[in-house]
């Protein structure tokens, strides 16, 4: 237990100070001490997901699917911050637990990037743009403490974000997700305000982790290796040049590999180094719109093959880290 990783974390959240007082402190005693951390870690992801894949099985314009994903998020976001309070509370911290916080972590943003692409009503290009980036911020977040130790939460993140979520829900399910359109701010309506602020503001903490990651002398080219793939497939999707069903599957590939590669070099504490299977992608699903724009198209049916194959090894590789990350920590918590 002494070699596992020291967790550290810096978290700037606005909100956060008031949502545990008020909504995760009062409730910790009512939870049984032979409770598990892990069991709610897990119960808050099936929540999560649950709350995603009613959006996307009814695809919803308005009405109360809105309502009830909006309850399953809000106990989500419930389970994800008392999961760590019970766990301190009843002295059950372990870096397991860790791992599947931050590992599941990574899938919870993929629903969320859902949630919030059916909420909104995004057109194909936002879709692609918001799978790619929401996901991708807690990706590039695993690697910032891999290189420096330390877990940094930014001042707008997920207490903020699930509130803004939230009520971005009840808005649709009271008046559609086509308001959205008609209100304006200044220049641009709401929709693209809503698209334009996570967009920029996710970039924004990328743009801030390398410069902190630099700051301690770590590499960051392993870095530049991940943001080069989803630079691609954001250009391949945005395009046209591959479908927004394989530009999603492609950016959630990713993410997920870079994450959970992350987690598992934490554990071994090892220094993350450029990854070919990245660059592989990134040179791969690069090339599909490099070469219809010189006029030498690939055949659609490689086209569709060639992204579903880089998932398909994406994923596999995924696995592998995650095996090796709880292979190591059966060593450290024997």
């Amino acid at each position: 237990m002494s070699d596992a990783p020291v967790y550290r974390a810096d978290d700037r959240s606005l909100l956060l100070p008031f949502y545990k007082r008020w909504m995760v402190e009062p409730t910790l005693p009512f939870i049984p001490v032979r409770v598990h951390p892990n069991s709610i870690t897990h119960t808050g992801h099936l929540l999560c997901l649950g709350a995603a894949a009613l959006l996307v099985a009814t695809h919803p314009r308005r009405g109360w699917v809105f309502f009830a994903a909006m309850l399953l998020l809000q106990a989500y976001n419930w389970c994800d911050n008392a999961d760590g309070a019970h766990a301190r509370r009843t002295r059950q911290s372990s870096a397991t637990g860790e791992f599947l916080d931050h590992g599941l972590d990574l899938l919870n943003t993929t629903y969320i990037a859902m949630m919030t692409i059916y909420t909104l009503g995004s057109s194909s290009e936002f879709t692609v743009m918001l799978a790619i980036l929401i996901p991708g911020a807690a990706a590039m977040t695993c690697w910032e403490q891999t290189e420096t130790g330390v877990f940094r939460m930014g001042l707008l993140n997920q207490i903020e974000s699930v509130a803004v979520l939230s009520l971005t829900m009840v808005v649709a399910g009271l008046y559609g997700t086509d308001t959205w359109h008609h209100l304006r701010l200044g220049p641009i309506t709401l929709w693209q305000a809503l698209h334009l602020w996570p967009i920029a503001t996710i970039l924004f903490g990328k743009v801030r982790g390398l410069q902190r990651v630099a700051a301690v002398n770590r590499p960051i080219a392993p870095a530049f290796a991940f943001l080069a793939a989803q630079a691609a497939i954001a250009f391949a999707g945005v395009h046209g040049d591959i479908s927004t069903l394989s530009a999603v599957a492609l950016a959630t590939g990713v993410n997920l590999y870079f994450g959970a590669r992350m987690l598992s070099f934490r554990l071994l504490a090892a220094r993350s180094t450029v990854d070919p299977i990245l660059l592989v992608t990134a040179a791969i699903i690069g090339a599909i719109p490099l070469l219809g724009l010189a006029g030498l198209g690939l055949d659609p049916a490689l086209v569709v093959a060639l992204p579903a194959l880089v998932v398909v090894v994406l994923g596999v590789s995924s696995m592998r880290y995650v095996r090796a990350g709880f292979a190591t920590l059966q060593r450290l918590e024997p």
